[in-house]
């Protein structure tokens, strides 16, 4: 088993030792691999009309607006239309907020990603912010693969499995398109390494995490849920004097973000300039996001929706579903990383507006895309050998449809943001029947719906039951003292 260094063998990173240790040599691998294949993402573009679309342009608005005035509004960018640098609709940029009460004009996200651009926009405008990202993506994988190796104690299989989910078509895409989701997932993978290094983690722990959580605040509001579960797993196993670092730089952290939000957006959050939302409090955009009835079938449609499901997009991500029995029984880390995948498909499901916006699929779990990796390797170090085969089936196939999606995006065949399901490519199309289409509810949806949840609840049963008899049969040692046989444990 991986495990991080103590003072004992603290001397394995001294550099010619660190250069010889297979996760830090992976690791490695996998960032060069990655900076090279994510290349091809950039050239696709988002819509017939403009190269970036949806949320994208409003970022990199802001990003200007830092520049050329260094504030937040974005009238002098549209008045003098500045934003034709990046944006190459013909009919110019809409505007995606109303004026606020003293005029000006902002962009309704949090600041976070405008300012995490602004070195790449400086040296070359959006390809720079592009390759930006990039480099983010593959350091996101690189740190991933760390993650998994230490948590599974096999380095092979957590390279594979981290290199399936990083060249899926949902992490191939997010690796450039200008949206906080990879920055954020890059964030969160930090901070589960933080809270993996020590046992009981102490003072510096506590800053770094700080760091990282608030970075991910920045990002978006919509992850600190992410951030408070991580946040709360350190304080459940730090240190007295962590625990008293982590809450005493939380203050001001939260304090100062309440603050520039409520000063800038006039509410703790800046949907509420939205055109949609405009004039709206904080609990009333809430209210608006959060429905359950007409809702619930996300649940599901996140993964096997036939143009927007991740698994649709990238069937090797069904190995992660045996392999959530084996996160529940891998200890508290795996269990944490979990339960943030669990909050994020819940937040996806009841609090996004929609799953089938004008972005590629997947933006919503994007965030935990790398998470995935760890069921994926606990799933391949114990698989036997026809499993390992069907597996390496699954990979194969995903990653021909992320090059078909690739080369029908570079030859303009589809757009990412409006019509990426419509590629002709025989080996997406032939397995197009097999999911359910939740924009048409007729007697196939429902059939389809049937089959795929039947099957992933006998997976589930099938998996879990020794283990819950085995648990029931350790109560019951506990307990039972009935007639001459006492049923012990093992």
């Amino acid at each position: 088993m991986f495990h991080s260094p103590g003072r004992a063998d603290a001397g394995w990173l001294a550099p010619k030792k660190l250069l010889r240790q297979p996760v830090f040599l992976g690791a490695v691998t996998l960032f060069f691999i990655l900076i090279i294949v994510y290349q091809f993402s950039i050239d696709i573009r988002a819509s017939r009309g403009a190269s970036i679309t949806g949320d994208e342009p409003f970022y990199l608005l802001t990003t200007q607006s830092l520049l050329q005035d260094g504030d937040l509004d974005l009238t002098q960018q549209y008045e003098r239309q500045s934003y034709r640098e990046f944006f190459d609709h013909p009919d110019g940029l809409w505007r995606q907020s109303l004026p606020t009460e003293d005029g000006r004009l902002l962009s309704p996200h949090n600041p976070g990603l405008s300012v995490l651009l602004l070195p790449g926009f400086v040296a070359a405008g959006l390809h720079g912010a592009q390759q930006e990202l990039l480099v983010i993506a593959a350091l996101t994988w690189a740190f991933t693969f760390v993650l998994v190796a230490r948590s599974v104690g096999a380095s092979l299989v957590s390279w594979l499995a981290t290199l399936a989910v990083a060249l899926s078509a949902t992490g191939f895409i997010y690796s450039t398109e200008i949206y906080p989701e990879m920055p954020a997932a890059l964030m969160l993978v930090l901070s589960l390494l933080i809270v993996q290094g020590k046992d009981r983690p102490g003072t510096l722990s506590a800053i770094a995490l700080a760091l990282t959580l608030t970075a991910m605040a920045w990002l978006g509001v919509k992850y600190v849920p992410l951030g408070m579960l991580v946040g709360g797993y350190f304080l459940l196993r730090a240190k007295q004097e962590g625990k008293g670092t982590l809450l005493v730089l939380a203050l001001p952290s939260a304090v100062a973000y309440v603050w520039f939000h409520l000063a800038t957006f006039g509410e703790l959050t800046p949907y509420s300039i939205n055109t949609v939302y405009a004039g709206d409090s904080t609990l009333e955009v809430a209210n608006s996001h959060f429905t359950f009835g007409d809702r619930i079938y996300r649940l599901w449609g996140l993964f096997i929706d036939q143009r927007f499901g991740l698994i649709r997009w990238s069937p090797v991500l069904l190995l992660a579903l045996p392999g959530v029995i084996a996160m529940v029984r891998s200890g508290p880390l795996p269990r944490l990383m979990l339960s943030l995948i669990i909050t994020q498909v819940l937040i996806a499901t009841f609090v996004a507006i929609t799953m089938m916006g004008w972005w590629f699929p997947g933006r919503t779990l994007a965030t935990v895309l790398p998470l995935f990796a760890l069921p994926i390797a606990l799933v391949l170090k114990q698989a036997p050998i026809l499993l390992r085969a069907a597996a390496a089936i699954l990979g194969a196939y995903s990653l021909a449809i992320t090059a078909a999606l690739a080369h029908a995006g570079r030859t303009s065949e589809i757009t990412i943001a409006v019509d990426p399901f419509a590629m002709s490519n025989d080996i997406f199309q032939a397995t197009a029947r097999l999911f359910p289409n939740y924009t048409a509810w007729g007697n196939e949806t429902v059939i389809l719906t049937i089959v795929w949840l039947s099957l992933a609840a006998i997976v589930m049963t099938k998996l879990s039951l020794p283990y819950l008899m085995a648990a029931f049969a350790r109560i019951s040692g506990r307990k039972a003292h009935t007639g001459r046989y006492v049923l012990r444990p093992h």
